[in-house]
């Protein structure tokens, strides 16, 4: 701010300087018309470099301001490829060493499956959960999922990163009752008619706030089927089992026949 000040002082002086010296070619009362007329344009060329030394120093004293005042301990706004590459890996194998995640992987009544096999094309990076909060300090990792056989009861283990909070390092409440949402939808919507389903009321209950920079464990099921209405319920637990940090119920239900064709259009052939 110091450097930009600078420079729009000595850009003043320097215009009051070309402005005195024009002007003063053009005001004794012995210049004939000829004279005033060649000098005139001299001044007003002057006028111009002015304005436009004004600008130019303007500019570079938004740019110096804008530099010093932009935060500089933001580690992921630097964060290029290769380092997201590497922290997805460590995080892969934090997930993968965890006991939980191993046993769910060897127990035969579950089966892994990947949670957005339904996304193709422009659709994954337009999806809110899967694209818009995708990366490093959000959610750098794809769940891992898993369903039971007749896909009424949904697993998936989850890390949830620093960007995510509302208050400093507590996950945003309501990117946890999205992740209930959307947990409800897998253990609801596959009974549906057509396996298309639209929330049309979710109650999510904050128990106790969710830390962020930590793998989560998110459980949901379905309690009723109605006809076109499904009812689930959903839980979120830290990976150990020891605590207990969200409940949620939510109903989906099925369009009607005239929306059917609408929503058929957005299931993967």
């Amino acid at each position: 701010m110091f450097t930009g000040t600078m420079l729009i002082s000595r850009a003043l002086n320097a215009g009051r300087r070309n402005l005195t010296a024009g002007w003063s070619r053009v005001m004794p009362q012995t210049a004939s018309r000829c004279y005033a007329a060649t000098v005139v344009p001299q001044a007003r060329r002057s006028r111009g470099r002015f304005a436009l030394a004004l600008v130019a120093t303007a500019g570079a004293s938004s740019a110096v301001t804008y530099q010093m005042l932009s935060p500089s301990d933001d580690v992921f706004s630097a964060a290029g490829d290769h380092e997201e590459e590497v922290h997805r890996e460590l995080l892969t194998e934090e997930r993968d060493s965890h006991e939980f995640v191993k046993a769910l992987r060897k127990d035969p009544s579950w089966k892994e499956v990947d949670p957005y096999d339904y996304l193709s094309g422009g659709r994954l990076h337009r999806n809110f959960t899967a694209g818009t909060l995708r990366g490093k300090g959000k959610f750098a990792l794809r769940p891992v999922l898993f369903h039971n056989k007749d896909m009424t009861e949904c697993i998936a283990v989850l890390h949830v990163g620093d960007r995510l909070c509302g208050h400093d390092k507590i996950v945003h409440g309501g990117v946890l009752a999205t992740l209930m949402d959307e947990m409800i939808a897998r253990s609801t919507i596959p009974s549906l008619p057509y396996q298309t389903g639209f929330t049309v009321n979710l109650n999510v209950n904050y128990r106790k706030p969710v830390e962020s920079d930590q793998f989560i464990v998110m459980r949901s099921k379905l309690s009723k089927l109605d006809g076109r209405k499904a009812f689930g319920e959903a839980k979120i637990e830290s990976i150990d089992g020891t605590k207990l940090y969200v409940e949620a119920t939510g109903i989906f239900v099925s369009p009607r026949q005239a929306l059917l064709a609408l929503a058929s259009k957005f299931r993967p052939s």
